[in-house]
């Protein structure tokens, strides 16, 4: 885990100044010494929650799952909320996030075979009509873009099939969704990225928070939360 952060952050560093590195940090002893709130971890057999890991900066915590540690140490004490970055929740796993980004491309494409299949219904006996067929379902196609992936997601945090998988999307400052125009943005830079060779959906699997690199640049974070 640790290689895979430090080889995700080489990288980052080299691309652009702008990228964001996760806070290095995670510890605390007694919370009246440290100034903090966090449980120190015990071992094995802990139930999942928040606790401050032997070895990690003293004012930190991070994340137990009951059976391993998720991401690295981060601030305690809403630290993410005082300008700073911080992880503020379980990172959403793989498996969730490629199930609900099937759903969502599978209603786009779902929306395309409709389109297509009218075109070719309507032939080319009535070039006029499959002109208006045309035009109608690409406005519905980059309608469902923009309500789908810039309104739900910028505002709700969650995309139809995020929805369903329980996960969501969040800016590691303040927990909270995105907002329309940055969700927009993401859409967008993200988009171009995964032109370039698929690096944005590639960088998930390098990277020790499973965040795409749109996600890196702008600081969000895909986490989980109840279905």
């Amino acid at each position: 885990m640790a290689e895979k952060g430090q080889v995700s952050t080489l990288i980052i560093s080299n691309l652009a100044s702008i990228l964001c590195h996760p806070v290095s940090a995670t510890a605390q002893v007694a919370g009246e010494q440290k100034g903090t709130n966090s449980m120190t971890y015990q071992g094995a057999g802990q139930p999942a929650g928040w606790y401050y890991a032997e070895g990690d900066p003293p004012g930190t915590h991070r994340y137990w799952d009951g059976v391993m540690w998720q991401g690295g140490p981060q601030p305690v004490a809403g630290a993410a909320l005082q300008g700073g970055s911080g992880q503020v929740g379980r990172f959403a796993d793989y498996g969730p996030r490629f199930i609900g980004a099937l759903i969502d491309w599978g209603i786009g494409i779902a929306i395309n075979i409709v389109g297509q299949g009218l075109l070719g219904a309507v032939g080319s006996g009535s070039k006029g009509l499959a002109s208006i067929i045309g035009l109608l379902f690409t406005l519905l196609g980059i309608g469902w873009w923009l309500y789908n992936y810039v309104y739900l997601q910028g505002s709700t945090g969650q995309t139809i099939g995020k929805k369903q998988q329980g996960t969501k999307l969040v800016s590691s400052k303040t927990g909270e969704p995105v907002g329309i125009g940055m969700a927009l943005v993401r859409g967008i830079v993200g988009g171009i990225l995964t032109a370039i060779c698929l690096l944005d959906l590639i960088w998930i699997f390098i990277d020790d928070e499973n965040r795409r690199l749109t996600d890196k640049i702008f600081d969000f974070q895909v986490i989980q939360t109840a279905a």
